[in-house]
C-alpha cells in the first residue's frame, strides 16, 4: 500500500490520457490503498482515506455509467462504495455511511462475491450501532457472523474483513443491549480465535486482538468473575504493548486507560488492594499522557481513572488523596460539561455526588451539601433534555440532598428537597408502583425524620404511617420475605414519629392530642416484634407519666375508659432486621 500510494501520480496521469484503461488503473490504485494492510504500517489518517475513496466511487461510477458499461465496471462501482462506506464509519459519519451503502445495493446488476457480502452486513452492522439502532444492528451483525462462518476465505478476500472483527462487533452490539453474558460469550469465541492464529494471521488482525481481549476483560467485570477477568486482563495487556501503541496510539491508548482501571478493580475485589491502588495510578498516567496529545478523547478517560483510583485510595483509608482525586475529576467533568453539556451533564453530577460522599464521609457537611447541591443542578439540566433517563436519578440525588441538608442540621431544606424527591418518585413509579415499593416507601421514611426534625410532628407521622401501611401490603401480597428489612425500618422510624409528636403535643398542654399519638405508638408496639419499636414504647410511655402525669393519665382515662397502662412492653421473638435503618 505504501508504495501505491507514493506512485498515485502515475494512474492519475494514465486516467487523464487514457479514459477507459487509466481511469480502471487509477481505481485500482486507489482501492488498493484504501484496503488495510500490515499492522505494523501506519495507517494514513482518516480524512485522507475517505478522499481516495470519494475519488475511487468518482472514477467507477463514471465507467460504470457509460452506455457501453461493462459488468466489470458496475462491479467495481458497488464494491468502491463499499470501501467508501467503510472510510465513512472511520471518521464517524454513520448516516452518511447508510446512505452510500444503500447506493451500493442500488447498483443496478452488480455482482457481489460472498466476502464482499459479508463485509456489506458487517459495516451495516457498525453503522446501526453508531446510530443506536440497536436492535437493526444486532440483525446485522448476526447475519454477518453467520456469513463469516460460511466463507471460505482466500488471499484475495483478506482485506474484506474476517470472523474475528464480526465477532466483536456482535459482542459490542449485545453489550449495548445490557445481555452482557452473551456479549462475554461472543467475545470468548474470538479470543479463542485469535489465540488459534499464526503470527502471519495475527499481523493482519491485532489491532482487533487488543480491543476483544480488552473488552473482554471489561465484560468479565460487569459479571465480577473478577478472576477470570485477572487472568484476560493480564493477556490484554501483553497485546496492548508499546508497540501496539506506537503503531495505534488513537486505539490503544484509550483502551489502555480503561484496561487498567478493570485490573485495579478486579485486584481489589480479590483482595490485593496495594496492587489496585498501583494499577490505577497507571490509568491515571496513561491518560495523563493521552490528554497531552488529544484533549477531548482524553479527558473524560482521565475522569474516568481519578475515579477509580479515588475508590482505591478509600478502600485504603486515605482521605486526603481521595478528596484530591475526587476534585479533579469534578474540574475535569465541570469543563467537559461547559463545553458539551448535553452529553457531560450527567458526568459531572456523578463525579459531584462521589465528592459529596467524600465531604460527608469526612465529617465536612457544608462542602458535602454544596456538592449536593452542584450535582442536583447538573442533574436538572441533564433532565430537561432527557427526563426519562436522568429523572430517576433527580429523585435519587434530591434524596441524598436531603440527607446531607439533615446531618447539616438545616431541617428546612432538607424538608423541600424530600418533598420534591418524593412527588418526582410517586410520578415516575405510578406506571407500575409495585415494583418500586420499597424505593417509595424509603423515600417517605426520608422525608419522614426531615419532617420531625423541623417539627411537623403530624406530617411525619403520616409520612411513616403511609410507608408501612404500602410495605405491609406489598409483604402480604408478595408472600415473601422481601420486604421484611424495610418494613421493620419504617416501623421503628414511625415509632420515632409518634414518640416526637406526643412529647411535642404534651409539652404544649393537648394532652387529648398526646393520648392519641400514644396509643397509635401502643398499637404499633402490639404489631411489631421489633425491638426498638417496644424499647421507644416504653420510653415514650414512661416519661410522659413522670413529666406529665396529672394532665396524660386523666386524659388516657377519659379516651379509652381505661387507666394508664403501666407496662407496653411486648418482649420480641425475634430481633433480627429490626435495627434502624439509615436515615431513621
Amino acid at each position: 500500500m505504501g508504495l501505491v500510494r507514493v506512485l498515485l501520480p502515475l494512474p492519475r496521469a494514465a486516467a487523464r490520457l487514457g479514459p477507459d484503461p487509466g481511469r480502471r488503473l487509477l481505481g485500482a490504485a486507489l482501492t488498493r490503498c484504501l484496503a488495510p494492510d500490515w499492522v505494523l504500517l501506519r495507517p494514513p489518517p482518516p480524512w485522507r482515506r475517505l478522499a481516495w475513496a470519494e475519488e475511487a466511487t468518482a472514477v467507477y461510477r463514471a465507467l460504470a455509467e457509460r452506455e457501453d458499461a461493462r459488468p466489470r465496471d458496475r462491479d467495481l462501482l458497488a464494491r468502491g462504495l463499499v470501501w467508501q462506506a467503510h472510510t465513512l464509519l472511520l471518521v464517524g459519519r454513520c448516516e452518511q455511511a447508510c446512505t452510500v451503502m444503500d447506493a451500493a445495493v442500488a447498483v443496478p446488476d452488480a455482482r457481489w462475491s460472498p466476502a464482499q457480502r459479508a463485509l456489506f452486513l458487517h459495516l451495516r452492522a457498525q453503522a446501526q450501532f453508531g446510530l443506536a439502532r440497536l436492535d437493526d444492528a444486532l440483525g446485522s451483525a448476526e447475519e454477518c457472523v453467520e456469513a463469516y462462518r460460511r466463507l471460505i476465505p482466500t488471499r484475495r478476500d483478506r482485506t474484506l474483513g474476517g470472523l474475528p472483527g464480526a465477532l466483536r462487533t456482535y459482542a459490542l452490539v449485545l453489550g449495548a443491549l445490557n445481555r452482557t453474558e452473551e456479549s462475554v460469550a461472543a467475545y470468548e469465541e474470538c479470543a479463542g480465535l485469535v489465540r488459534d492464529m499464526s503470527v502471519r494471521e495475527l499481523s493482519h488482525v491485532a489491532l482487533v486482538r487488543v480491543r476483544v481481549m480488552c473488552e473482554l476483560t471489561a465484560g468479565l467485570v460487569e459479571l465480577d468473575r473478577h478472576e477470570q477477568a485477572l487472568s484476560v486482563g493480564r493477556e490484554a495487556r501483553d497485546t496492548a504493548d508499546a508497540i501496539m501503541v506506537r503503531v495505534a496510539p488513537e486505539i490503544v491508548r484509550p483502551l489502555r486507560v480503561r484496561l487498567f482501571a478493570d485490573l485495579a478493580r478486579c485486584l481489589a475485589a480479590t483482595g490485593d488492594p496495594s496492587a489496585a491502588r498501583t494499577t490505577a495510578e497507571e490509568a491515571v498516567a496513561e491518560a495523563r499522557t493521552l490528554v497531552g496529545r488529544d484533549r477531548t478523547t482524553g479527558e473524560p478517560l482521565l475522569v474516568l481513572a481519578l475515579d477509580c483510583l479515588a475508590d482505591r485510595l478509600r478502600e485504603l483509608d486515605s482521605p486526603a488523596g481521595e478528596s484530591t482525586a475526587r476534585r479533579e475529576a469534578v474540574d475535569l467533568s465541570a469543563g467537559l460539561a461547559a463545553e458539551r453539556p448535553d452529553t457531560y451533564d450527567p458526568l459531572l453530577a456523578v463525579c459531584l455526588e462521589r465528592l459529596a460522599d467524600c465531604h460527608r464521609a469526612a465529617g465536612e457537611h457544608r462542602d458535602a451539601v454544596r456538592a449536593g447541591e452542584r450535582a442536583v443542578a447538573a442533574y436538572r439540566r441533564a433532565a430537561d433534555r432527557d427526563p426519562a433517563a436522568q429523572e430517576p436519578q433527580l429523585a435519587r440525588v434530591l434524596m441524598d440532598l436531603s440527607l446531607l441538608r439533615q446531618d447539616e442540621g438545616d431541617a428546612g431544606g432538607a424538608v423541600g428537597d424530600a418533598r420534591e424527591a418524593v412527588a418526582l418518585t410517586r410520578r415516575l413509579t405510578e406506571p407500575d408502583l409495585p415494583a418500586h415499593h420499597a424505593l417509595t416507601a424509603r423515600r417517605l421514611r426520608v422525608l419522614g425524620r426531615a419532617l420531625r426534625e423541623a417539627g411537623d410532628h403530624g406530617a411525619a407521622v403520616a409520612c411513616c404511617a403511609e410507608a408501612e401501611s404500602i410495605l405491609a401490603d406489598a409483604s402480604e401480597s408478595s408472600g415473601t420475605g422481601a420486604y421484611t428489612e424495610s418494613l421493620a425500618a419504617t416501623r421503628t422510624a414511625l415509632a420515632l414519629a409518634l414518640d416526637a409528636e406526643a412529647r411535642a403535643h404534651l409539652s404544649g398542654g393537648r394532652a387529648d392530642e398526646a393520648v392519641a399519638a400514644l396509643r397509635s405508638l401502643l398499637a404499633l408496639t402490639r404489631r411489631t416484634d421489633g425491638t426498638h419499636v417496644h424499647a421507644r414504647c416504653v420510653t415514650a410511655f414512661t416519661d410522659a407519666r413522670a413529666e406529665h402525669g396529672d394532665a396524660v393519665v386523666p386524659a388516657w382515662r377519659r379516651a379509652t375508659g381505661q387507666e394508664f397502662p403501666t407496662f407496653v412492653y411486648r418482649p420480641s421473638g425475634t430481633s433480627a432486621g429490626d435495627r434502624p435503618a439509615g436515615g431513621n
